[in-house]
C-alpha cells in the first residue's frame, strides 16, 4: 500500500483497505500475487486466516509453525508448504528463528476455472469444489520433491522479472505445476470438514469483522455454537493460544500495519484496534513484538507474510 495515499485516508477507509489486503490476491484480472515474505521478532506471526485461493510456499530460511486446518507443523529450510482453496493457516515464528519464504497465490479460475474442457472437469473443478486437495506439506523426502521445487523456483523468477509476456508464461508453469502434483501423488480426496474445524472458522472470521471492538468468549461461543467453558477448551486446542492473546494479536496485526503505513498517532491506533486505552496498548504491544509501538513504526523495512 502507498503510504501517503494511505495516510490521508480516514480510520474507516484504512480498516476496510487493509481487510481488503487481507483477502484480496493479484487482481479481478489478474488473480494472482508473489511474496517474498520475512517472520522475524518484530512480525513473530501471522494470524489464521483463509482465503479462496490456493497457495503455494517454499521455505528458504529458519523454522516456523504453520497451523493449517487447526492442526500444527513445523516447517523448516526447503519445506513446500500448500494451503488449498480455503483452508485455515497461520505461520508463527519458532524458536526465535527468523523465518524467510516465497509465494505464489492464485485463483484456480486464472488457470482456467472458466472453461469447460476435461482439463476442467479432472483437474480443476475437484479443486475448486473442495473434493480434492493437495498434500500441505512436502518435504525434500517426498517423491517428485525436486521437480515441483525446481517448477516452483521458475514460476518464482517469471514473476520476479516480469519479462514482456509474462502472464502468460506465469500461466502455463502454474499449470505445469498442478500436473507435477497431480502426477506424484500429492493430491488426495478430501475429508468432510469437522464440525469442530468449521465452528471454529466461524469464531475467527467473527473476530476478524469485530476486532475493534469488545468481545466477550460468550459471545464467540454463541458464534461457534458451543457453551463459553467448552468453546474456550476447544480454541486454545485448535488455534494454539488462548482466546484472549488470539484476539490481541489480531488486533495487534491491524495495529502494526497502521504503524508501518499511516501517521496516525499510537492513542488513535490503540482505540480503533480494539484496545482501551494507549498505555495498555503499548504495554501489551511490547510483551507481544519485544519493542514499543514508536519504535516498531521506525523501523519496519520488510513486508509480512
Amino acid at each position: 500500500m502507498d503510504h501517503k495515499t494511505l495516510s490521508n485516508l480516514t480510520i474507516s477507509e484504512v480498516k476496510e483497505k487493509v481487510a481488503k489486503e487481507n483477502i484480496s490476491h493479484g487482481s479481478a484480472l489478474f488473480p494472482c500475487a508473489y511474496y517474498d515474505s520475512w517472520l522475524v521478532e518484530t512480525y513473530p506471526s501471522i494470524n489464521l486466516h483463509w482465503h479462496p485461493e490456493l497457495e503455494i510456499n517454499f521455505v528458504l530460511k529458519g523454522q516456523a509453525e504453520a497451523i493449517i486446518n487447526f492442526e500444527s507443523h513445523i516447517i523448516s529450510e526447503g519445506d513446500i508448504v500448500i494451503i488449498n482453496k480455503d483452508e485455515v493457516h497461520g505461520f508463527f515464528r519458532y524458536e526465535s528463528s527468523d523465518f524467510n519464504c516465497k509465494a505464489v497465490v492464485f485463483h484456480l479460475d486464472f488457470i482456467g476455472g472458466k472453461t469447460t474442457d476435461d482439463v476442467f472437469m479432472e483437474f480443476i473443478s475437484p479443486l475448486a469444489n473442495k473434493e480434492k486437495q493437495f498434500i500441505n506439506i512436502l518435504k525434500p523426502s517426498f517423491l517428485g520433491y525436486e521437480q515441483v521445487k525446481e517448477q516452483l523456483e521458475i514460476i518464482f523468477k517469471v514473476y520476479e522479472q516480469k519479462e514482456p509476456y509474462f502472464k502468460l508464461l506465469l500461466k502455463s508453469e502454474l499449470l505445469k505445476i498442478l500436473y507435477q502434483l497431480f502426477s506424484f501423488s500429492a493430491v488426495s480426496t478430501r475429508n468432510v470438514s469437522s464440525k469442530r474445524n468449521n465452528s471454529m472458522k466461524a469464531a475467527i472470521d467473527f473476530i476478524a469483522q469485530n476486532y475493534n471492538r469488545h468481545i466477550s468468549a460468550e459471545e464467540a461461543a454463541a458464534v461457534a455454537g458451543y457453551s463459553k467453558y467448552h468453546f474456550l477448551r476447544i480454541f486454545k486446542e485448535a488455534a494454539g493460544m488462548e482466546f484472549s492473546r488470539y484476539i490481541n494479536r489480531v488486533r495487534f496485526e491491524h495495529a502494526a500495519v497502521l504503524l508501518k503505513e499511516t501517521n496516525l498517532s499510537v492513542t488513535d491506533i490503540a482505540l480503533n484496534t480494539g484496545f482501551s486505552d494507549s498505555a495498555y496498548f503499548t504495554r501489551k504491544f511490547k510483551e507481544e513484538f519485544h519493542t514499543t509501538p514508536l519504535v516498531f513504526r521506525n523501523s519496519q523495512g520488510r513486508e509480512k507474510i
